[in-house]
C-alpha cells in the first residue's frame, strides 16, 4: 500500500492526498477528480488522478534501497 501524493501548485512541495492505495489499483482506476487540503499553503487544491501518484516506501514494502522517489511523477 502507498499513498497517493500531488504536488502543491503554490509551493512545488510534494504532499499526501490521504487516499491509500496500491500502485497497481490507482493505474486501473478510472479517471477521477479530487480536492486535497494542503498544510503547505492553506489552501485546497483540486486535482486529476493523472496528475497524482502512488508512493509506496521501500521500508514499508520490506525492500531495501529506495527506488521510489519521494518527488515522484505521474502514476
Amino acid at each position: 500500500m502507498g499513498m497517493v501524493m500531488i504536488k502543491c501548485p503554490e509551493t512545488g512541495s510534494v504532499i499526501p492526498t490521504g487516499i491509500e492505495m496500491d500502485r497497481e489499483r490507482f493505474r486501473s482506476s478510472a479517471v477521477f477528480f479530487s480536492r486535497t487540503y494542503c498544510r503547505m499553503c492553506a489552501a485546497t487544491h483540486e486535482w486529476f488522478a493523472k496528475e497524482a501518484w502512488v508512493y509506496e516506501s521501500a521500508l514499508a514494502n520490506g525492500k531495501s534501497g529506495g527506488r521510489e522517489s519521494f518527488g515522484g511523477g505521474a502514476a
